[in-house]
C-alpha cells in the first residue's frame, strides 16, 4: 500500500464516510430503514442506526488506507 496519501478536510471525510455508509444501507436492506414517530416525523429504525454505525466503522477504516484525515 502507497504511503502517499490524500489528505482531506474532516468535512469531506464526514461526508464521504457519510455518503458511502448509507448508500450501503439502502441497497444492502431488505427490512425498512425508516419509521413515522407519533409526532409523524420519519427517524431511522433502531436497528437500522445501529447497522449504520457498523458500516461507518468499515467504511472509515477502508478511507483510513488512502486518505488522512484533516484537522478542518
Amino acid at each position: 500500500m502507497s504511503t502517499n496519501k490524500i489528505k482531506v478536510s474532516q468535512d469531506r471525510w464526514i461526508s464521504l464516510y457519510g455518503e458511502l455508509s448509507e448508500y450501503i444501507l439502502l441497497y444492502s436492506s431488505l427490512d425498512p430503514i425508516m419509521e413515522e414517530d407519533e409526532n409523524g416525523d420519519e427517524r431511522m429504525t433502531e436497528e437500522k442506526q445501529d447497522e449504520f454505525c457498523g458500516i461507518v466503522d468499515v467504511v472509515e477504516a477502508i478511507l483510513g488506507r488512502y486518505f488522512i484525515k484533516g484537522d478542518k
